[in-house]
């Protein structure tokens, strides 16, 4: 009789980075090259380590032959990896005599499953960082128009119009599959059953479904108040000084997005204010509380108008400076949730997967493997060792990433 072939480490941990891409949906489109930036910067990864990145500059034209230079800003980010999560397995080494088909099928899959779903749920957490925003708040989306008005808001903000992506919502989706583009979406069937989650491609962008698009829940502003704003505010801007809120101790919740009266946003290359002089929409970036009626908003993106100094001019994100006694206008219902489907270009989001290190103590009695894919940008450890105290074996899978919004110009929230 032949012996048993059995399955190693290093097959198991392959086969579950081939399962872990395979189900991830948000995190299949989005910017993964960081990996390379911890590689040369960290020896030993460990959940909390940190680079600095630096983003593309941004310029804006001269007229006539005679070169004007004009200083460069320097623009850059942190990405950390902050998450470690892993499932724990529990099978019998009988299992290991599988073919590496069956074995996927029993263990590696589902429990990839579980941890793609994690790191996607992560991804579509970042919509609090970003700051434009379409649709009618409290409607499900379900017509071309909202496609078209978040691919109109891209142009705007001047997007690039390859790869952009859009992520839509179980209900979001199936409402659009019976709605204007439901022939459309019966075309796109086929795509379907290729690409996970693939829906179709509309409006320059192709869509995806993920159930793990984040609903967000407005804060308990006082829809009989209204904030105004209160004193100047000054070029590069971070926060609104505003009063007139009711007297609450919170006003408003990270994500909650505000406009000012006449405050119109820009095209950030020529200048240009949006057509029909829309508003600049801002995202609260952290929890407010109010002293009274007054509050200061910390806000995204900063404040640079017309006349800021042309060093600053390439990030400008309005026409005019808020003036005193401008009215803001929180979208939606306050206390109220609304699903945030996204629209945006890869570059807007990463998602930074890193080797684990082998801990020092994993000698001979650890079988342990890694699978890394710097490509892919993903990676996934496969570890088995005896525990002293409880007198049992045990294996796990691990991985450790972070995500981060990296230019959130690059997207767009469609709320339902």
């Amino acid at each position: 009789m032949a012996a048993d072939t059995f399955l190693t480490h290093s097959m198991i941990a392959e086969r579950a980075l081939f399962d872990l891409q395979n189900n991830l949906t948000m995190a299949q489109n989005v910017y993964r090259g960081y990996n390379s930036e911890f590689q040369t910067a960290i020896g030993g990864y460990k959940k909390g380590n940190s680079v600095t990145v630096h983003l593309p500059n941004k310029f804006r034209t001269k007229a006539g032959p005679t070169l004007d230079t004009v200083g460069v800003q320097e623009q850059s980010t942190t990405v950390t990896v902050d998450v470690h999560r892993h499932v724990g397995l529990d099978f019998l080494e009988t299992d290991l005599t599988l073919s590496i088909e069956d074995f996927s099928r029993k263990y590696t899959n589902p429990a990839t499953i579980a941890l793609a779903n994690y790191v996607d749920l992560g991804g579509c957490s970042e919509y609090v960082n970003i700051y434009n925003e379409v649709g009618t708040v409290g409607t499900t989306p379900s017509t071309f128009g909202v496609l078209a008005d978040a691919a109109l808001r891209m142009d705007n903000e001047a997007v690039p119009r390859m790869d952009r992506v859009a992520i839509l919502s179980p209900k979001a989706h199936w409402s659009m599959a019976d709605g204007e583009l439901k022939s459309v979406f019966q075309q796109n069937i086929v795509d379907t059953m290729v690409r996970r989650g693939f829906i179709g491609n509309f409006a320059l962008m192709d869509f995806f479904m993920d159930q793990n698009i984040q609903t967000h829940t407005v804060g308990t502003w006082d829809a009989g108040s209204t904030g105004v704003m209160n004193g100047a505010t000054a070029e590069g801007a971070t926060s609104l000084v505003t009063n007139g809120w009711a007297a609450t101790t919170a006003i408003l919740k990270q994500g909650d997005i505000l406009t000012v009266a006449a405050v119109v946003g820009v095209n950030p290359i020529s200048g240009a204010a949006w057509e029909g002089n829309e508003l600049r929409q801002f995202v609260v970036t952290a929890d407010v509380s109010s002293v009274g009626s007054d509050a200061t908003i910390p806000i995204s993106p900063k404040i640079y108008s017309s006349a800021a100094s042309e060093d600053v001019l390439p990030y400008q994100t309005v026409v005019t400076l808020p003036q005193t006694g401008a009215a803001l206008v929180v979208r939606g219902s306050d206390a109220t949730g609304y699903p945030k489907n996204l629209a945006f270009h890869p570059d807007c989001f990463a998602l930074t997967m890193v080797p684990l290190k082998r801990p020092k103590s994993a000698g001979q009695s650890v079988m342990w493997a890694q699978a890394s894919d710097q490509q892919l940008g993903l990676s996934i450890t496969v570890s088995t060792g005896f525990n002293i105290s409880s007198y049992l074996e045990n294996t796990r899978m691990d991985i450790l990433y972070g995500w981060d919004t990296i230019r959130p110009e690059l997207g767009v929230r469609i709320t339902g």
